[in-house]
């Protein structure tokens, strides 16, 4: 009788590990999907092209959208931000959610070159001269805040990135 108090009290605190997880785990990525997949589960159907959006940012600036290009750096320290050719000598700059001082997800950091689908909110932002410093040496490059002015961006804070495998 005492043993079996004794598991019973022992073992009722162990009971909610054995509970199945309330949260949706994410979906399993086939082995042939063309895409590797970060953060939401999305797929490449109806993606704008990159140079659409960067031709009329008034268009979707503060909603949600998908698009696809071709990405022209990543930062190097931690995958944290990519940015995509616009075509026209600019680029879209994409970054990663933030939660509780952590991301959320980041990006590999040799898929510079490698076509991309990101879903996420567009904003129009002012980078000042400090933070365009700060990103140059994020992507490998010696930088110094002199070296840079205020400018204009095109950001999207990214939901998902689809990366083309290869």
């Amino acid at each position: 009788m005492r043993a079996s108090l004794l598991f019973l009290i022992l073992a009722l605190p162990l009971l909610p590990a054995c509970q199945p997880d309330s949260a949706d785990p994410a979906p399993a990525v086939p082995a042939d999907a063309p895409y590797d997949v970060f953060g939401a589960a999305i797929t490449p159907d109806d993606a704008v092209p990159v140079q659409s959006v960067a031709a009329a940012p008034a268009d979707y600036a503060g909603r949600t959208v998908k698009l696809e290009g071709t990405v022209t750096a990543v930062c190097q320290m931690s995958g944290c931000w990519l940015t995509l050719d616009a075509g026209d000598g600019t680029g879209v700059r994409i970054v990663m959610p933030r939660q509780d001082g952590d991301y959320v997800f980041t990006v590999p950091k040799d898929i510079a070159g490698r076509t991309v689908v990101v879903q996420g909110t567009l904003e129009e932002t002012t980078l000042d001269a400090a933070t365009q410093a700060h990103l140059a040496r994020d992507a490998g490059a010696e930088a110094d805040e002199a070296d840079f002015e205020a400018t204009p961006e095109l950001q999207i804070t990214a939901d998902a990135v689809l990366v083309q495998r290869t």
